[in-house]
């Protein structure tokens, strides 16, 4: 083996290595989580009869995996000890003596939303006519409950958000008023107008989705209304969970909200319909195919999962989708030129100049 081979190995285990040092910093943010879940709920933070299901279970795959039993046990002891040093530690609950009222908390969002709150000590009410939330007491009107309340989002589908938005905004809340809609162009009005009436009211879009345990090194877009104090605290409330939060406008939100969802929802439900009309079944391909295949086949069994309803707002309720839809085909057609070309030149040319627009700035 030359000294190059031998390297090029040892970068790969570099790479790993970094994997596996993410993965455990993951592992012990979710490990916090549940940690401020068992001193909500009064729970002790050593459960001895889950650890042993934890290690049984590392040990089980670890099997499957060709990997010796020792040392799956060995490190699952390390990686629990490591969560129960984590959940022991000091823990903030910031929003302790606040009320939170989340609109449309029997959604996926909603109960996240609700756990993020509750977890940092804030009294969590829900007001949502599609359902109740397990473990949270849910209030009757929605005016009085939001003219009251510390902190009031509405995490409401797309589709009636702008209704009952509006309806928290009549109410003159005193407290911060934030929506979490991944497109804000229908309620942008409203948003507007309450902050020109002088209400604390801000909008909120966490880019990421429910099962995501803690908003730690995720990104949060605010987008200006137009009340700075909002802003203000609506960073503050995500940032001191450790997010990465940036400040935009509501329209550059939308338009840049065109691509970063709209463009790739689509794109990989284009890969799903065309794989599906191939003629072969999806087990065809299990033996053959390689990690970009296996990413968005992933990635297409995810969002046929997700609520058809929202990912339909988020194409339709968006003013730059037209657009999008324009240019991306005109970017299809120019791809089948090219792949149906004979001579290279022009698929090349459009690979540089996708290399060019790629590159770091």
């Amino acid at each position: 083996m030359t000294k190059h081979e031998l390297e090029t190995l040892r970068d790969e285990i570099r790479a790993l290595d970094a994997e596996l040092l993410e993965t455990a910093a993951r592992r012990f943010e979710v490990a916090k989580e549940i940690g401020l879940v068992k001193e909500k709920d009064g729970l002790q933070v050593r459960d001895r009869a889950r650890e042993k299901v934890v290690i049984s279970e590392y040990v089980c795959n670890a099997t499957s995996l060709g990997i010796d039993e020792d040392i799956a046990s060995q490190l699952a002891g390390i990686l629990v000890e490591g969560s129960v040093r984590v959940q022991k530690g000091r823990k903030s609950r910031n929003l302790h003596g606040k009320t939170a009222l989340i609109v449309g908390g029997a959604g996926k969002m909603g109960e996240w939303t609700s756990r993020f709150l509750s977890n940092r000590g804030a009294e969590v009410l829900i007001w949502d006519p599609r359902g109740k939330l397990e473990g949270y007491k849910s209030v009757k009107s929605l005016e009085q409950s939001a003219n009251k309340a510390d902190i009031v989002v509405v995490a409401s589908p797309p589709g009636t958000c702008q209704e009952e938005l509006q309806a928290v905004l009549d109410s003159r809340p005193e407290g911060l008023v934030f929506d979490l809609c991944s497109v804000k162009s229908h309620i942008s009005g409203n948003l507007r107008r309450g902050a020109k009436e002088g209400l604390l009211v801000t909008s909120v879009h966490p880019m990421f989705g429910p099962r995501v345990p803690t908003p730690k090194n995720q990104n949060v877009v605010i987008c200006d209304c137009g009340c700075q104090k909002a802003n203000e605290q609506a960073s503050n409330l995500f940032s001191k969970a450790g997010a990465r939060v940036s400040i935009v406008g509501l329209e550059r939100h939308d338009e840049l909200m065109t691509y970063v969802l709209g463009l790739s929802h689509l794109c990989t439900m284009i890969f799903a319909g065309t794989v599906a009309r191939s003629g072969n079944e999806i087990s065809a391909y299990g033996d053959v195919l390689g990690p970009t295949f296996g990413r968005m086949s992933r990635m297409a069994r995810e969002l046929s999962n997700e609520s058809k309803r929202v990912y339909h707002d988020i194409q339709t309720l968006n003013p730059h989708t037209r657009q999008m839809i324009a240019n991306m085909e005109t970017v299809t057609r120019e791809l089948r030129k090219a792949s149906l070309d004979a001579d290279p030149a022009r698929f090349g040319k459009i690979m540089e100049s996708d290399k060019k627009y790629f590159e770091v700035r």
